[in-house]
């Protein structure tokens, strides 16, 4: 809630927020409409453009409301043990089947709406800058070498998870969250 929102105010703003994911994850962005997302909410149309001045300023929120946070780690714990709780922490937010099923969407929006795509951009960068770090603690331990790129590691890292979650296997995202941390420790060791 910003500071000029009242209390009132936020929980429309929230009740329409979860009637908008709830339409994108049953039956995709088309279903938002201004008109679905009022009455599936039952907050008045009126409202809803208080909030946002169209319905892909919306959705871009829908977005941004929905992208999980992942806990940032205690670099001072070590190498392997800061990748291996920032991949469980990645392997939580994957393991939600709330969003699991929005990341279709997200893909597919992505592609057509360049604010949504910027909203997951920077998503991404502060999680890469964040594994960048883990990554400085593994070359200054002597574990990995200091040429690995990020954004390559990002994507063995997260890829099983990833893969996982799409496919709805959410009791297997942990356990991927483990060993791909143990075997890519194993391969400098």
């Amino acid at each position: 809630m910003t500071a000029s929102m009242s209390p009132r105010a936020a929980r429309s703003r929230d009740k329409m927020l979860r009637a908008a994911t709830e339409l994108i994850v049953e039956s995709g962005p088309r279903a938002v409409t201004v008109d679905a997302v009022a009455e599936a909410s039952g907050v008045a149309k009126s409202t809803l453009y208080r909030h946002w001045s169209s319905r892909d300023e919306m959705l871009v929120d829908v977005v941004r409301c929905n992208v999980p946070q992942l806990t940032e780690p205690d670099l001072s714990v070590g190498f392997v043990d800061a990748l291996s709780a920032f991949l469980a922490s990645a392997a939580a937010a994957l393991s939600d089947p709330e969003w699991s099923r929005i990341i279709p969407t997200l893909m597919s929006l992505r592609a057509t709406m360049p604010e949504l795509s910027a909203v997951v951009d920077a998503d991404r960068s502060a999680k890469t800058e964040t594994l960048s770090r883990i990554l400085e603690v593994g070359v200054a331990e002597g574990a990995i070498p200091a040429d690995l790129d990020p954004l390559d590691v990002e994507k063995l890292l997260f890829g099983p998870m990833f893969f996982a979650a799409i496919l709805g296997e959410h009791d297997r995202v942990e356990g991927l969250a483990a060993a791909a941390a143990e075997r890519f420790v194993a391969s400098y060791a």
